[in-house]
């Protein structure tokens, strides 16, 4: 778009980043029904940063609780509704994403948690490996379905994909979970700046 249009990002109508062909409604009031994008995207930003912010050794490990607890909400729960948002919308790249990575933080969650409360043994190293790697997989074959949308849409995607297989790494290497944690936060605010330049462009077309 050029600069005269006052847009944030360059984002192929209709306006939603996530949305890669028009959506068809299946009713009549989904026309009117606004984007859940920055919603999701707020969710994920946020939490993805605050959590990387510990893997990269920026803050002491005891501020865990306050991530999760936080994540299992807004990462989790607010990241699921907004993806069955998009899901009523007919959108179905952005409720594949906001579901599964909304998922991935309430499973997340509670694993932490259930270390605390219960006697559950740590997991093993391999199997750490094992389960990054496959959401690093997906989230790289999430990328291949962004290929068709704005370029900021395919950075937060591609620094995701990046960020998990880093964290595979870092399982046995401490210095390439701290440089992960760093992408970490590169991705969340990505996000975030996407999620905020949606709202922008929104408001800007509603003045």
């Amino acid at each position: 778009s050029s600069v005269g249009e006052k847009k944030f990002v360059s984002v192929p109508p209709p306006e939603d980043p996530f949305t890669m062909t028009e959506a068809k409604p299946v009713n009549p009031h989904v026309a009117q029904t606004c984007t859940a994008g920055p919603i999701g995207l707020g969710a994920f930003g946020i939490t993805t940063i605050l959590l990387n912010f510990l893997n990269a050794d920026l803050i002491g490990k005891e501020s865990i609780t306050l991530i999760i607890c936080y994540g299992m909400f807004h990462g989790g729960m607010i990241q699921v509704l907004a993806g069955m948002w998009e899901c009523y919308r007919g959108n179905i790249f952005g409720a594949c994403a906001f579901t599964s990575y909304g998922g991935f933080w309430m499973g997340f969650a509670l694993f932490e948690i259930l270390m605390v409360i219960t006697e559950l043994a740590p997991p093993a190293k391999d199997g750490k490996v094992v389960w990054l790697c496959v959401w690093g997989v997906f989230t790289s074959l999430m990328f291949v379905g962004t290929l068709n949308a704005n370029r900021v849409v395919q950075f937060v995607f591609a620094s995701l994909a990046l960020l998990f297989f880093l964290l595979a790494l870092g399982v046995h290497n401490t210095d390439i979970h701290i440089i992960a944690g760093y992408v970490g936060i590169i991705c969340g605010a990505s996000a975030m700046y996407l999620g905020w330049a949606e709202v922008m462009n929104e408001v800007s077309e509603i003045r």
